[in-house]
């Protein structure tokens, strides 16, 4: 049965391999398959530090990847296996196998096609989403929030007020504004790269343009974020007593950050469960991207209105 698979899944893969330009000294050379550097069969490892000059396959066997593939990775009728620290810069095909990402990196697509399987994917390079990552991550986004939501909620008092209050009364006009808001950005930005390449000087400032416009944009969705947040703690706390005002703002505010990054923690908790980890991370996700888009609108609104009321002053 071999006999008849393994040609046939060599066909299949040479539509994933890379042109190649060496051959090792335990390559088999095969006329259909010049693509490759290395045609091996058995189990076949490449070393930490050592680096292919093509792509690899191996006939019957597994490959171990802890070193750098230039190329495809290919298995036919075993696994492909990139442990970590272990590069792949082209495709990892497994026929009859499994591709395995221990922790390494893969680029290019990631195929496995076997009796009872087919599966398609891409990946970008990244790393395998782990467990201990996930949960180390989330703990520091909430470490992150909790430190400016207190440098927010201390040295903008003021504003961050008005702006809780608009979440509060119009939550439904924010949220409206916030989508409308991140719909007008992406125009935005492409106003400012035309408004610096109208002279040759400005081209160069394009960058800093743009950079100062996501700034900005990211600042405010903070800010409308952190405002949700606080009355999210409201609704969760309660009233309780405090010792000053900005003592009890600040325990509202920990009460709906904690709130939010416990979503992002329970999802990473079960990370090791992939279906049910990437269903709580859609749902954490889109609560947080309507959090987002709430409190980014209550800022607008807050803006408009503040400005408004200064012109109508200044005018008076």
């Amino acid at each position: 049965m071999n006999k008849i698979l393994i040609p046939a899944y060599c066909i299949m893969a040479l539509a994933t391999a890379h042109q190649a330009s060496a051959q090792d000294g335990r390559s088999v050379r095969l006329a259909g398959l010049r693509k490759y550097a290395q045609v091996v069969t058995g189990d076949y490892t490449v070393p930490a530090g050592a680096s292919t000059s093509g792509s690899v396959m191996v006939l019957r066997g597994n490959l171990d990847i802890y070193g750098n593939v230039d190329g495809a990775a290919t298995a036919v009728l075993g696994d492909v296996v990139v442990h970590d620290g272990g590069r792949v810069r082209g495709g990892a095909v497994a026929l009859g196998g499994r591709v395995v990402n221990e922790g390494g990196s893969i680029m290019g697509v990631v195929k496995e096609v076997g009796p009872t399987h087919n599966r398609s994917t891409v990946s970008f390079g990244g790393r395998p989403r782990t467990t201990l990552g996930s949960l180390i991550s989330a703990f520091i986004w909430l470490l992150v929030l909790l430190l400016v939501g207190t440098i927010v909620a201390l040295y903008m008092r003021d504003y961050f007020k008005r702006t809780v209050e608009v979440v509060t009364n119009e939550s439904g006009k924010s949220l409206l504004a916030g989508l409308l808001g991140g719909l007008i950005s992406i125009p935005a930005i492409v106003a400012i790269v035309v408004a610096f390449a109208i002279t040759i000087i400005g081209v160069f400032f394009i960058p800093i343009g743009v950079a100062a416009f996501l700034i900005a944009i990211s600042g405010i969705a903070m800010l409308g974020f952190l405002a949700v947040a606080q009355v999210a703690g409201i609704a969760i706390a309660g009233k309780r007593a405090a010792e000053t005002p900005a003592g009890q703002e600040l325990q509202f505010l920990y009460t709906g950050i904690i709130a939010f990054s416990a979503l992002w923690i329970i999802a990473a908790v079960f990370t090791w469960f992939p279906l049910l980890g990437t269903i709580l991370r859609m749902f954490a996700f889109s609560v947080t991207l309507v959090a987002v888009a709430t409190g980014f609108g209550a800022v607008i609104l807050t803006l408009w209105r503040t400005r408004a009321r200064k012109n109508s002053v200044a005018t008076a």
